[in-house]
């Protein structure tokens, strides 16, 4: 069986005249935890897009633990295991903080409708695995105490935690975090990058992230990708990357547009 949970080969992303990515190749294996970096512009977002299928390349192909899963629904592809975090935060801010746990398990609930109306033995059963399962993962974000809360009323920094419990809640193999970091100081950084490493062996999960912060990048990552003007300009590990001569180049050299 293959180690190899992610590929993206030869992908390419037009709008227009405009290449926002341009003949992508990378890949992620079980249980790494990989950053995709570059300049404001680089294309990370599009990638990112690519990848979750709010876009479908133009040309080339995503793979899934082997599976194309090119072009297909944002949904479909989440429910084949790829979960994903924003660089805005995206809650159901109306709502408690245990509901908006409980609503991303729904992804996998596979109940009809008369079975939730009649509240039948097999609906309370895997309503009560749901509770369960969200009790789990808010007991480890820290967030359990605060399961009552409406969303919206938490510290920023906690509003971070809970969106990446509720993307742990549909159970994914990937998990895609679009620059978590954003907005944090030193220490929420620092505690973040613990997090997120924790997440992995808890859960066994493969992540790979955005991140602008690099002491997080260089600090987290097994591997890195480094994208510049769409392209691919560099890959290996944190020491490589620091060292390298273009990377360095297209940091201090970068425009100011946005991803």
């Amino acid at each position: 069986m293959s180690n190899r949970v992610l590929e993206v080969k030869h992908a390419t992303m037009r709008f227009g005249g405009l290449v926002a990515v341009n003949d992508l190749n990378m890949h992620i294996d079980k249980q790494e935890i990989v950053a995709l970096i570059g300049p404001n512009g680089a294309g990370k977002t599009t990638a990112f897009n690519m990848i979750t299928g709010v876009y479908k390349p133009t040309s080339g192909q995503v793979l899934l633990d082997d599976r194309i899963i090119t072009g297909m629904r944002p949904d479909r592809i989440a429910h084949a295991g790829i979960a994903r975090t924003f660089q805005n935060i995206r809650l159901f801010k109306a709502l408690t903080v245990l509901d908006n746990v409980m609503i991303a398990q729904h992804l996998r609930l596979g109940m009809t409708w008369v079975s939730s109306v009649l509240r039948t033995p097999k609906y309370r059963k895997t309503e009560a695995e749901m509770y369960n399962r969200a009790k789990e993962l808010l007991e480890y974000m820290g967030l359990w105490e605060v399961r009552g809360e409406i969303a919206s009323s938490l510290p920023y920094g906690m509003q971070r935690k809970l969106e990446i419990a509720r993307a742990l809640a549909t159970k994914p193999s990937l998990l895609l975090l679009d620059e978590p970091a954003a907005g944090m100081n030193p220490a929420e950084s620092a505690e973040l990058t613990a997090l997120i490493r924790g997440i992995r062996d808890q859960f066994h999960l493969t992540v790979l992230l955005i991140e602008h912060h690099m002491d997080v990048v260089m600090d987290i990552s097994d591997r890195i990708y480094v994208l510049n003007y769409g392209g691919l300009i560099a890959e290996g590990m944190p020491a490589e990357i620091q060292s390298n001569d273009e990377v360095i180049r297209a940091y201090l050299g970068g425009d100011d547009d946005e991803a």
